[in-house]
């Protein structure tokens, strides 16, 4: 019976090729977006969940008002004393510091993930010594001891055998003893590992707040009651510094250690290629893919079953039973899957190593295939449920209803499904459109900076970088030298920051600080970057310490127009100690990620400042197109003549794209959606126009001997699908918009829409529309009518 069943499954594959096909890709593409993004975004969540005790750890953070942010993840080590001390709901707490190990491999200066930890750091977190003793965790200043994985050890010696070896460090060039070897974490960690040793300070006063702090609660702990009880009696000595100056911190947050991945402000923008919110709306393109899959293919089945009507209501007389026409139908159904689960999981193969790295996913155990899995029981569950629903409508007509009777419900939910799916194809196409011009946007207009073609190079440390300014002056490649006394604007940006509380103008002391990027600048510097002067002068060589560029967001910060805030001065602390003079207003410029606001900024003179000169970069200009050539160029003479220092070697060009990494991403998946929702739909309404073909012969060849012509059947069918688009239409673009719109105002500098998209979008499905049912409708308007009345 099931080889029965099948044979007919396969013959109604064949009979309708176009319309199974396109069922089994659409259903496989879904399959691939599904199992992949529940993949991504379980990845994502799971990071640390592997601790002991995982869902009992949190991270304290605090406020954060003064530098834009509003979280700081850094605490002073005296607070976990305190806090052990005052609560009885934490029953543990550890502290340590996150650095960079620079060490010497095969003669280059290689960089290892760093944590100096305290001891309850290793007890609470589970830290196993496999080797050696926890000599590291106390070495004293004469004698440095570390502790490294079997990971790093295997990397630099060869061996896991390294106890009383010698690890050379980069940062300050002394010799270090292996004391123990460590297990690794692995790479689905926010506190990834490789080296553990020495904390940099012994102070641990409540003016060290540079811990991060972990703490262990109790079961049964109700998190939210703890918070509100720590800040209700916030420490006093966390609010202001040692220089008894307003430090901003004013309230506790509890972060559990699993959910870091995606807290905001946690993990640095360079640190992930995209951020989770991004990887949520992939999950959603996905989800809306398969539900267009979905739909088209329900309907192609509904349109096949009323094809079929009259086999069925023959397999009725014959003495087919309910159970036996179920079982047919599912098998047609659950074929249509496997198919569609083959293809999806090779199209998984295809893309897995891709998307391994592009997500940064590594180091795990889950499986993809799992999520294959759930997503075909899903199918398969779905399939019976329709083919149950089937048969008893089937069962509660009699058979001459069901030979000759057409139903309004299945014309309804044939046109329903078609607008559906281009209401998730117009939004796919209009997010996609918008998308593209937002990111056009922001590379091209009003940054305020032009950072094309331009790059930063410094050699960490003691190096002269004015020998390595001419090294770099004599590239072919190189257009421009600036003398190295500057910070790269985008790469490194402010080199100091620093808080306003009063100004010329103001009464008394601002209750809110104003937070200043401070840069280092001249003529040389507003010249290498096409800066604009927006009022009053540039600082230059005969400008004085205090005299200051600032910019027009700064400016309008503490009320004053460009042309008024010349000649007025600003306070560090209050007034009338440290005092600035305003001589010139800079326009705007973009150097931090344009999901931030527009920060304030001040320009001091750099050839004032000279003690700052051994910290400072080469800025040069490319030629278009060879910055590649020109990194390995550097590259290859700072390994052949200072392989044991670091270096910094940045295009500003490429550091500003970073900050669209999530939005390129997103864009391209957009991309890709848009694409794969026109096919489902085109080939859908194609597949939907051939079998309404089929099922309409009849009324088109009477037609025609009633004097129909072929353009007035193609105007009935045309008039049909356009009325159809323009409802999509009518629901997609206000959807679309407000997508959009709520999107871009999270920028700080925004495109404007308009009109055009809406016309152009429109006109463009319309075409594709017309030409994908045209040659359908033209076949079947041009058969005999005489053939076709004859043969029904």
């Amino acid at each position: 019976m099931i080889q029965h069943y099948l044979k007919i499954v396969f013959r109604n594959i064949l009979k309708h090729k176009t319309q199974s096909i396109i069922s089994i890709v659409g259903l496989a593409i879904g399959l691939a977006c599904f199992a992949l993004s529940t993949f991504w975004i379980q990845y994502e969540m799971t990071y640390d969940s592997f601790h002991r005790d995982a869902d009992r750890i949190y991270l304290i953070r605090t406020d954060e008002n003064h530098f834009g942010t509003h979280y700081h993840n850094f605490v002073p080590y005296a607070l976990g004393g305190y806090l052990k001390n005052s609560y009885s709901e934490i029953e543990d707490w550890c502290a340590f510091e996150q650095q960079s190990f620079f060490t010497m491999q095969n003669k280059q200066l290689t960089e290892y993930p760093y944590i100096a930890p305290d001891s309850t750091f290793m007890r609470m977190m589970d830290v196993k010594i496999l080797e050696g003793n926890n000599n590291f965790l106390s070495s004293s200043s004469n004698e440095k001891e570390v502790a490294i994985t079997e990971e790093m050890a295997r990397d630099l010696f060869g061996t896991t055998d390294v106890i009383g070896k010698e690890l050379i460090s980069g940062n300050n060039m002394k010799g270090y003893r292996i004391s123990a070897v460590i297990d690794d974490w692995g790479k689905h960690s926010n506190f990834k590992y490789s080296v553990m040793g020495w904390m940099s300070s012994d102070d641990t006063s409540w003016g060290n707040g540079r811990y991060r702090m972990l703490i262990k609660v109790k079961h049964g702990t109700d998190i939210n009651a703890l918070i509100k009880k720590m800040n209700r009696n916030f420490p006093e000595e966390m609010k202001k510094d040692k220089y008894n100056c307003k430090t901003g911190f004013t309230r506790f947050y509890l972060e559990p250690i699993t959910q870091l991945r995606y807290a905001d402000e946690f993990v640095r923008g360079d640190e992930t290629i995209v951020q989770f919110r991004y990887i949520v709306y992939f999950s959603i393109t996905g989800v809306l893919i398969i539900f267009c899959a979905l739909v088209n293919y329900l309907t192609i089945y509904s349109d096949c079953f009323r094809s079929r009507k009259r086999e069925m209501a023959l397999r009725k007389v014959n003495g087919a039973s309910e159970h036996s026409l179920l079982a047919l139908l599912c098998m047609d159904f659950l074929f249509t899957i496997l198919l569609a689960s083959i293809l999806g999981m090779g199209f998984i193969e295809l893309l897995k190593s891709w998307f391994i790295h592009y997500s940064g996913i590594a180091d795990t155990d889950m499986s993809i295939y799992g999520y294959c899995i759930l997503y075909i029981a899903g199918m398969s569950i779905l399939a019976y449920i329709i083919a149950l629903l089937s048969v008893y409508i089937f069962r509660r007509r009699s058979l001459q209803h069901t030979l000759h009777h057409t139903s309004a419900i299945g014309r309804l939910f044939r046109r329903g499904s078609v607008v559906l799916q281009l209401i998730v194809c117009i939004v796919f196409i209009f997010c996609t459109t918008i998308m593209q011009m937002q990111l056009y946007h922001l590379r091209n207009v009003n940054t305020g900076i032009d950072y094309q073609n331009r790059a930063s190079l410094s050699i960490w440390m003691n190096v002269d970088m004015n020998v390595w300014a001419e090294k770099v002056k004599e590239l072919p490649m190189v257009t421009e030298i600036v003398k190295p006394v500057y910070w790269p604007l985008i790469s490194m940006g402010a080199y100091s920051l620093f808080e306003v509380t009063s100004w010329d103008g103001l009464n008394g002391t601002a209750d809110n600080p104003i937070s200043i990027d401070q840069f280092l600048a001249g003529e040389d510097f507003f010249k290498f970057y096409n800066m604009k002067l927006l009022a009053g002068e540039w600082i230059s060589d005969k400008s004085k310490l205090n005299e200051v560029n600032i910019t027009a967001t700064a400016a309008r910060t503490m009320g004053w127009t460009p042309e008024e805030a010349i000649g007025k001065r600003i306070y560090y602390n209050e007034e009338n100690t440290q005092s600035m003079t305003i001589v010139g207003v800079v326009k705007d410029c973009a150097y931090r990620a344009p999901t931030n606001d527009v920060p304030n900024a001040i320009f001091v003179n750099t050839n004032k400042l000279e003690y700052m000169w051994p910290r400072c970069f080469v800025l040069f200009k490319y030629k278009p197109g060879t910055w590649e050539e020109c990194r390995r160029r550097i590259e290859e003479m700072q390994l052949a003549e200072l392989p044991d220092r670091k270096l910094f070697l940045d295009s500003e060009e490429e550091r500003y794209n970073k900050y669209l990494k999530s939005e390129d991403a997103l864009s391209g998946l957009l991309s890709f959606s848009s694409l794969v929702c026109i096919l489902i739909a085109v080939f859908g309404i194609y597949s939907l126009v051939t079998l309404t073909c089929e099922l309409r012969r009849k009324e088109i060849a009477v037609r025609k001997v009633n004097g129909a012509t072929i353009g007035n059947i193609l105007s009935i069918f045309f008039r049909e699908y356009t009325l159809l688009l323009i409802i999509s239409s009518l629901i997609a673009f206000p959807v679309g918009y407000i997508i959009m719109r709520q999107w871009i105002e999270t920028y700080n500098r925004q495109v404007n829409i308009g009109v055009w998209p809406f016309i152009l979008i429109f006109m463009g499905i319309m075409i594709v529309i017309t030409l994908s049912i045209g040659w359908r409708v033209w076949q079947a308007a041009r058969q005999n009518p005489a053939e076709v009345i004859k043969s029904e």
